[in-house]
């Protein structure tokens, strides 16, 4: 030791305490990159274009561009949530922006509160009217909850779960039938099963929404975009608002673009 330069005993601690620290990391992100890998890859295999979201400093975001089999293209996101005090930390959600309309069905876990509901059940038409300067997307949410009614989907453990809400004479059939009902209760194994999903349709698209527990596996990419292809089968053509959209709602629509 008397006989080793001090810059390089320096450079020698340097380097254990660099190898140590990256041996660490690569050790304990073994499980995560596997994952990333596998999304990767099974996306490709998929013909979807797939990027990492690394803006948002989570190394689990990504994004999904691909085509339902009746060449709708949708778009896949996946990021973290404010916290982890409601069950759930990821949010994995997919858009089909062509199916964008009038607000005429959306999918909640029951017993949830919601914000729309709420206010348009106090909003007076002076304030409608001032929201759909603002916001024609807005004034659509509320006026679907002042007029949707609950149509069941003939599976009582969805009807416990969820409830299908749609605006009068717009749907022939249930969004959400028996069997899709199923599907959207029990994931299959290898995948992150969710907390709850949600699903609507507004001006910008079809949303689909799944509340994960933790990071997206690729299981549970291909199961979205199975539920989603389904409920895309099941819905009506949207019904297409008269008032041009407003500035908000065009910016919006330009920060949703792929």
């Amino acid at each position: 030791m008397k006989n080793i330069p001090p810059l390089a005993l320096v450079a020698g601690f340097l380097a254990m305490f660099l190898g140590l620290f990256f041996g660490l990391y690569a050790l304990l992100t073994r499980d995560r990159r596997r994952m990333m890998r596998e999304i990767r890859e099974g996306a490709a295999a998929e013909g979807w274009r797939y990027r990492l979201q690394r803006w948002q400093g989570n190394p689990t975001a990504f994004r999904i561009e691909g085509k339902t089999h009746g060449a709708m293209s949708w778009v896949m996101t996946s990021g973290n949530t404010r916290g982890y005090d409601k069950g759930w930390s990821t949010v994995l959600g997919v858009r089909v922006a062509i199916l964008g309309g009038e607000v005429d069905f959306a999918m909640l876990p029951r017993g949830t509160s919601h914000g729309f509901a709420a206010a348009s059940g106090t909003i007076s038409p002076r304030m409608e009217a001032r929201v759909a300067a603002f916001s024609g997307a807005i004034a659509s949410g509320l006026d679907f909850f002042q007029n949707a009614q609950e149509l069941p989907s003939g599976l009582a453990a969805f009807e416990a779960a969820y409830e299908l809400l749609v605006l009068p004479n717009q749907f022939s059939k249930p969004p959400v039938d028996a069997a899709l009902g199923e599907r959207i209760l029990h994931w299959p194994a290898d995948t992150t099963t969710p907390h709850s999903m949600l699903a609507w349709r507004d001006a910008f698209g079809l949303h689909v929404d799944a509340r994960l527990p933790a990071p997206a596996n690729w299981g549970a990419v291909l199961h979205l975009a199975s539920l989603t292809e389904d409920l895309c089968a099941r819905i009506p053509a949207p019904l297409q608002s008269a008032a041009p959209p407003t500035l908000f709602d065009r910016a919006v629509a330009r920060i949703l673009e792929p």
